[in-house]
């Protein structure tokens, strides 16, 4: 079946639907005009990051090249990264645990005919991805723990919050499999601090005191990688709270309300905290391949858009 070269929308939220138009020509002309500009904080061989505006919008943009076959395979069949990041963020949703919104979802299949200037042997081309996100405002957790620029109050209520957000995804029988506090947006209304998970590719439909391990072992390893791992006390915050929210969900019942909650959750915590210790252990080298704490390239314009974009 021959598939026409061009973009099509394959997902878009419902109040965006009278948009398709202008979202794919915002697609279309990205990073190729200084009304297009797009900041990039992650460029990879095949994808990029960015942050733009998309009518007077500051929107996420994340585009992806599908080079290999297996990934052509896996967007024909929905199941590529874009839209496994799209079904992850609608099961945060409807737990009720916050998560960075996908807005639209774009697929371009070979080059547009305005990109075609080779003749028609050059016709098609990898095909894309754009994945358009909403921008949660603040600072990342790893990048709260190399600032340290929180009062010890302040911390010890991100950690608190970092951990009940951890067990509230296992209570609701989810798990991410890529719990890294570089993927976790913290900021602070009145004193309170809010927690939103921004990459929900590796949400899954799973939870277990093994899958708790993992999640609070991924927060560690990412933040001893770059050398801003958490103070003792602030990383048994977070491992307390992850257990009591989790255990909580086990019991379906507030903590508390019997004589033998404290000696169950003591129980838990020790028997986390030691998985934790050997799978932190066993994991090798924590050092990221790309340092999410260095600074992203300098936004493009006019003449400077990123290839494909």
């Amino acid at each position: 079946m021959l598939i026409r070269p061009g973009i099509r929308v394959a997902r878009i939220v419902k109040e965006w639907r009278d948009r398709a138009p202008s979202v794919k020509e915002f697609a279309a002309g990205l990073g190729t005009a200084d009304d297009n500009a797009i900041h990039l904080f992650k460029v990879g061989k095949h994808s990029f990051v960015g942050r733009a505006s998309l009518q007077g919008r500051t929107v996420v943009v994340k585009w992806r090249e599908l080079f290999s076959f297996n990934d052509r395979v896996k967007c024909a069949v929905g199941a590529s990264r874009s839209f496994r990041q799209w079904r992850g963020a609608r099961m945060l949703a409807r737990a009720g645990i916050p998560a960075a919104r996908p807005l639209a979802l774009l697929v371009q299949y070979g080059l547009s005919p305005a990109e075609t200037h080779a003749g028609p042997s050059q016709s098609r081309a990898n095909p894309r991805e754009w994945l358009i996100l909403e921008c949660i405002p603040g600072k990342t957790v790893l990048q709260h723990l190399a600032d340290r620029e929180l009062s010890l109050r302040d911390q010890h209520a991100l950690a608190r919050a970092v951990g009940v957000q951890a067990g509230a995804m296992l209570r609701a029988g989810l798990c991410n499999r890529d719990h890294k506090p570089s993927n976790v947006i913290a900021s602070f209304e009145d004193g309170v601090p809010i927690v939103t998970l921004v990459d929900t590719v590796a949400i899954r439909r799973r939870s277990n005191p093994g899958e708790m391990v993992r999640m609070l072992a991924t927060l560690l390893i990412e933040s001893i990688g770059v050398g801003v791992a958490p103070r003792g006390a602030i990383a048994f915050r977070v491992l307390r709270d992850a257990c009591a929210a989790w255990l909580e969900g086990t019991l379906a019942r507030p903590l508390g309300s019997h004589p033998g909650d404290r000696k169950a959750l003591r129980a838990l915590i020790r028997s986390t905290a030691r998985r934790i210790d050997q799978y932190v252990r066993f994991h090798g080298d924590p050092t990221p391949k790309d340092n999410p704490l260095s600074e992203g390239p300098a936004p493009t314009g006019a003449g400077g858009g990123p290839k494909g974009a």
